[in-house]
């Protein structure tokens, strides 16, 4: 099914897109590739003249997506979607909508509202942050103070773009060859990790059939030099993730930018499916990677946790091995749904 047509998020776009048009009287465009992190377009207009100044809107819908205080809404952001933001060129409001209370929220994503969480990163809405007519003179501000040359937005209106901008895109394009040049030293580092493991078991059982106590020195310098070693590769994994998120957000970011040039300008469907073929394994991959790194993960946090030295080292390594789950979900959430986007794009010229 395509995502545009499901329910609960028709529901939070169909009441943004009210708001703004009959609140705001400003013109509502929605994205004809969506679930990739920007849902529409907002473009200011008065008097009904449009004023050629835009906003992003990312739209959630349910109070299931937030945790919900009495004063605040928050939500949690995956590495790759707080880097895709961060790299886009439009001022974005993040909107969450309430079904059951029937109240819209907006926050402007920022670097300085965003803030980090020991596995991804959480945005927090104030409760007194109601998306309506009292809001308007403040979410005027941010658009008064952007330019309103965006590359974004002369993709969006079918404008023709510089060679510079062209050649911009076609470069980040081949960020996805690094995120999964990313993947492969990843898996590296697993496999580095599950041999430690099994060589650190092996030596237990070895002390434990020659009886040795689990409070000798040499077990507990046994125990001491994996829990050293998890550190080390702790590190090395967090790094590697933060490579795989920046480079996937900025390549999959470059994708959707070409994808609508094409359905766009051209209109060229054959352009269309090849963007998509060039991606259509990446869900798939990323699956298969997701199960491998499950199975890994139940094997090492079975390991008793023998001292505590190695009891901190295995919970960060844990909080790293989710972190990054975290973002292979995601990552291929976002590619499926751009594929599923993509392809819908080339139905409706079909028809």
């Amino acid at each position: 099914m395509n995502k545009r047509y499901i329910s609960t998020e028709r529901i939070g776009v169909n009441v943004t897109e009210n708001i703004f048009l009959l609140e705001f009287d400003w013109i509502f465009r929605e994205q004809p590739i969506v679930d990739v992190g920007i849902d529409a377009l907002v473009e200011q207009s008065e008097n009904g003249e449009p004023k050629g100044k835009f906003i992003a809107l990312q739209i959630k819908t349910g109070e299931g997506n937030f945790s919900v205080t009495s004063n605040k809404l928050t939500y949690y952001i995956s590495n790759i979607h707080y880097n895709y933001w961060m790299n886009f060129d439009l001022p974005i409001l993040f909107i969450a909508h309430l079904p059951k209370t029937k109240k819209t929220y907006w926050i402007e994503i920022t670097e300085n509202n965003i803030r980090p969480t020991d596995k991804r990163w959480k945005i927090e809405i104030p409760i007194r942050n109601k998306l309506n007519a009292k809001a308007k003179p403040i979410i005027t501000n941010l658009l008064t103070k952007r330019n309103t040359q965006f590359q974004t937005i002369k993709i969006f209106n079918g404008e023709n773009v510089d060679e510079d901008t062209l050649f911009d895109i076609t470069e980040k394009v081949n960020c996805i060859s690094d995120a999964t040049e990313s993947t492969i030293r990843t898996q590296q580092i697993l496999t580095d990790l599950s041999n430690k493991t099994n060589e650190f078991t092996d030596r237990l059982n070895g002390f434990t059939k020659n009886g040795e106590s689990i409070k000798s020195n040499r077990v507990i310098a046994t125990i001491n030099a994996y829990a050293k070693h998890l550190n080390i590769l702790s590190k090395r994994l967090d790094s590697e993730n933060q490579i795989f998120a920046e480079t996937f957000a900025t390549g999959i970011f470059a994708y959707e930018q070409v994808i609508m040039m094409y359905y766009l300008f051209s209109g060229n469907k054959e352009s269309i499916r090849l963007s998509i073929d060039s991606i259509i394994n990446t869900p798939k991959a990323i699956e298969t990677t997701v199960e491998a790194v499950n199975f890994m993960r139940d094997s090492f946090a079975s390991i008793p946790s023998l001292s505590k030295k190695f009891k901190d080292s295995k919970k960060t390594m844990l909080m790293v091995v989710d972190s990054m789950l975290n973002d292979f979900m995601d990552a291929k959430s976002i590619t499926a749904n751009l594929i599923e986007s993509s392809t819908n794009l080339i139905e409706d010229k079909e028809q």
